[in-house]
């Protein structure tokens, strides 16, 4: 496969593109130095900025390709060294599923406990509910205030995970997908 051929070749040179990925990080512009000894190698064949162009404009150019540079070696190195190894799938996924499970009857409690305003929140058994979502609600409400003295908020947590279950989770999720097929 082809992902076998490139992780073979990213193996090999796994630490001399991670030197390249830090000579790319430690950029720094501008610099009072020339920019012959300011640039690393990675962008020595990049042509000159053009002519007439403001330093300003040509350090974000070259801040720009060193960043793009970077993420590029990143992924060169991330994605391939991971493809060979999927065994955190079916650890991750046994985390997920019952997280998101314990998380979405948590919101749909805390969705009918919206409707009996009068219960202490702080109190035994609705605390089991409230202390773990409350956080999120209370930044959830920020963005979506209550819509004529009833709050929506749990619905929306309800509907995010139940999308990044699904996306993630699902038959054709995500982690279920690199489960299968052994690698990205």
């Amino acid at each position: 496969r082809g992902g076998e051929v490139l992780l073979h070749m990213v193996r090999g040179s796994f630490f001399i593109q991670l030197a390249q990925l830090a000579a790319v990080a430690a950029v720094r512009l501008p610099t009072r130095t020339p920019p012959a000894v300011a640039r690393p190698s990675c962008l020595a064949t990049r042509p000159p900025a053009e002519v007439g162009a403001t330093p300003a404009l040509a350090a974000a150019e070259e801040r720009a390709t060193a960043w793009a540079l970077g993420a590029a070696t990143a992924m060169m190195v991330a994605l391939p060294a991971g493809a060979a190894d999927v065994a955190w799938v079916g650890p991750t996924k046994a985390v997920l599923s019952p997280l998101f499970a314990v998380y979405t009857l948590l919101f749909l409690f805390r969705t009918v406990l919206s409707w009996f305003p009068k219960y202490n929140l702080n109190a035994f058994p609705y605390n089991v509910a409230a202390w773990p979502t409350e956080p999120l609600l209370r930044a959830t409400r920020r963005l979506i205030p209550p819509v004529a003295g009833v709050d929506i908020t749990p619905i929306v947590w309800v509907a995010v995970i139940s999308f990044f279950s699904e996306i993630l989770l699902g038959p054709q999720g995500l982690l279920t997908i690199v489960q299968k097929k052994g690698g990205f």
